[in-house]
């Protein structure tokens, strides 16, 4: 099983903590290392300034250096040679920090011209000394004296800071860990409830939100992500029932009609030609609405799943508006309106030819519809700033207010006039659709008692071919 955010929070927060304290503890060891080596140096050399001033009161005795001179100091801690300038101990202090061997070894170097401060390694582990040599005249005869101190000393006190800054960091590292985790768990609190509300929320609960506790943080903000979307599937959940609803509804109609018809002419035998002509010719007539509706749900679903298949071509957009109003004339003459298609320059653009051809079928379809006997419909084309506007006046009583924002809704068919046609509510709705298809809307541009003016907004590149 994985571990959980707050185990890999805490194991991180416990990684980075422990690269900070052993960084931290190494450059403090290196810090109080450099600090006892200085004080120790420090110490053997007022030591050997003392000495200095000894030395100048000193005098040669029978046997050589007086040894009273280093016998007057002394020091638990450190040890003092005189060498003569064959490299003989010519004095040395009663002290037990140096060993026979190191006091060799001390000797060799010094003989061999080691001045100043310098470190003579033990044999031993933990052996060694820290040494000062420097020059003394006595009466006008040379020495080389050394202030010796055994490092067992300031290795222990190293040792021991170093066990004090590396000892406590596995002990920090776990107080730190289950501090880290207690926090964690704490900040993600808030985020477990959010995923069980969102856990208990389904299709028949989609009213329900996702609590926001802190709307100024990053959880407040996640919360409310989260209940945004919760609206949009909202939204969309209600779009499909009602789009369900609806398309039932419509259909409904035309099957009826379809099986009575059926009914009516299979349940008396001995019916004459003419008699079954009328009612195929009925079958036919529904058939055919009944074909358009598919086709227009068709079109609506798939262009709201975003899958509807755009075939772009080079075609002349004017040529397509004209051959629409043109199809459209019959129609309009039963209902004794007039179409008027507005001159236009001709027009070489790249888009789907079939659905922008539809989608001048449906505005003006719906202008004829809604024209009043006698009335006219006006087509006209135009582009300004890169898009192609397609405007369809008609003369009719105009769109109530509270009808205007639901003009373009599936199924949608106004109580007023305007909205009372017989076609299924969807013309509007796939004229926006396959508008968006081409990067552009529809909308309603003006409307009053004297007519309507819709227009289609089209993003079609120009084809300069």
């Amino acid at each position: 099983m994985a571990p959980t955010v707050r185990a890999r929070l805490t194991l991180w927060y416990c990684a980075i903590l422990a690269v900070v304290l052993v960084a931290f503890s190494t450059v403090s060891y290196l810090a109080i290392a450099r600090a006892i080596r200085a004080d120790n140096d420090a110490s053997l050399a007022d030591t050997a300034h003392e000495l200095s001033a000894a030395f100048g009161r000193s005098a040669l005795g029978e046997g050589g250096l007086s040894r009273s001179v280093p016998l007057d100091f002394r020091y638990s801690d450190r040890a003092i040679f005189v060498f003569d300038a064959a490299g003989s101990l010519a004095a040395a202090s009663r002290s037990r920090e140096v060993s026979a061997a190191d006091r060799d070894a001390l000797a060799r170097r010094v003989a061999s011209g080691a001045r100043g401060t310098f470190t003579v390694e033990g044999r031993s582990p933990g052996g060694g000394i820290r040494a000062l040599a420097f020059p003394v005249t006595v009466v006008s005869t040379p020495f080389v004296a050394v202030v010796a101190r055994n490092l067992e000393d300031q290795r222990r006190r190293l040792g021991a800071a170093a066990a004090a800054l590396f000892a406590g960091i596995p002990l920090a590292l776990l107080a730190a860990g289950a501090g880290g985790y207690v926090l964690a768990r704490k900040s993600l609190s808030p985020v477990v409830r959010m995923s069980r509300q969102a856990r208990r929320i389904g299709a028949s609960s989609l009213g329900e939100r996702i609590e926001v506790a802190h709307p100024g943080d990053e959880l407040g903000q996640l919360a409310e992500t989260l209940n945004g979307l919760l609206e949009r599937l909202e939204s969309a959940f209600a779009s499909q029932r009602r789009f369900m609803a609806e398309a039932s509804h419509e259909l409904r109609t035309p099957l009826a009609i379809l099986q009575a018809e059926s009914d009516v002419a299979l349940s008396r035998p001995g019916r004459d030609a003419a008699e079954y002509r009328e009612a195929l010719e009925v079958v036919q007539t529904t058939a055919r609405k009944l074909s358009q509706i598919v086709e227009d749900l068709f079109l609506v679903s798939r262009s709201d799943a975003g899958d509807y298949p755009v075939r772009t071509s080079r075609f002349y957009l004017d040529e397509t508006v004209a051959g629409a109003a043109r199809a459209m004339r019959t129609r309009a003459e039963s209902r004794n309106v007039s179409i008027e298609v507005a001159p236009s320059p001709e027009r070489l653009v790249s888009g789907d030819e079939e659905l922008i051809h539809r989608l001048v079928l449906n505005l003006i379809d719906n202008a004829v519809k809604h024209t009043r006997s006698g009335g006219r419909v006006r087509v006209e084309l135009s582009e300004e700033d890169g898009v192609t506007s397609i405007r369809v006046r008609d003369e009719g009583p105009g769109v109530p207010p509270e009808e205007r924002h639901r003009i373009f809704e599936r199924f949608y068919r106004g109580e007023s006039g305007r909205g009372s046609g017989a076609g299924a509510g969807l013309g509007l709705a796939i004229v926006r659709s396959i508008a968006q298809m081409h990067g552009g809307d529809a909308r309603l541009a003006e409307t009053s008692p004297a007519g309507s003016t819709f227009v289609a907004e089209l993003r079609i590149a120009p084809d300069a071919a």
